[in-house]
């Protein structure tokens, strides 16, 4: 099957956000192959889950920190995304994937687990969406089934930590993060670059692959989402929020 790939580039959270839902609207419209985005980060940034209440994590330290505040289009917990981590969308017409979500889960985190393994760390799947290194979490996944049948899937690969700034902003204790959060850094000292192409090597395998950057239209839509819908982290008056706690720590939905 063809597949369009994005190369990895930086956007603010919002627009990272905004990309997702508008990659979304171009697969779903046929206007898109499906497509595999790599994105980084501007500023370190916190994600939300669509029904998280947005008191679990500390609004306050995010401002005087400088860490950006989202709402995801998906589920979930609190997501923390540092500028050196690795993040990924795939979005594609979930009849791929045997039309099953377990079954997308499974084969697109297969690929972050080839990778690891790859740089010569053993991983495996659990929680159907948590990899884990040594009982500890290293890549946190998330993933909705939106209409006509596309599938998004979005999710993480810690490169490195920062115990100082992360704990403050998720509400967490630092020996907390320590016990069930690990990143590429701390089993092989790779450089950033080798573990994005050996991402991007895994994510390709067995695809007719076309690299290509977001359309004019593209951008000029995932502006306006950026603008109207990821601005705030506000969640629509219908949607009932939970206490989820931190994804980045917990495993699990």
């Amino acid at each position: 099957m063809n597949w369009r790939l994005i190369e990895q580039q930086a956007y603010n959270a919002a627009m990272n956000m905004a990309i997702d839902e508008d990659v979304y609207e171009s697969v779903a419209s046929g206007k898109q192959l499906p497509t595999i985005r790599f994105y980084k980060w501007k500023n370190n940034s916190v994600s939300l889950g669509t029904f998280q209440n947005q008191s679990e994590i500390n609004l306050e330290k995010c401002k005087k920190n400088n860490v950006d505040v989202v709402r995801r289009i998906t589920g979930g917990r609190a997501v923390y995304h540092d500028k050196m981590d690795f993040t990924y969308s795939v979005v594609a017409p979930i009849k791929i994937f045997d039309s099953s979500i377990s079954n997308a889960y499974k084969e697109i985190c297969s690929w972050i687990i080839g990778s690891l393994n790859d740089l010569g760390i053993k991983s495996k799947l659990e929680n159907k969406n948590d990899i884990m290194v040594n009982n500890k979490k290293i890549s946190g996944n998330a993933a909705k089934l939106m209409e006509k049948g596309i599938y998004l899937q979005h999710g993480t690969l810690v490169y490195d930590i920062d115990f100082e700034l992360m704990p403050k902003v998720l509400n967490i204790t630092k020996e907390l993060a320590k016990e069930k959060i690990t990143s590429v850094s701390e089993f092989k000292k790779i450089d950033n670059n080798k573990v994005y192409e050996t991402l991007k090597n895994n994510f390709s395998k067995n695809k007719e692959i076309k690299i290509e950057t977001l359309s004019k239209e593209e951008l000029k839509r995932a502006k306006e989402l950026a603008t109207t819908k990821y601005n705030s982290t506000e969640a629509d008056k219908d949607i009932l929020l939970r206490n989820k706690g931190a994804c980045y720590v917990l495993s699990g939905n």
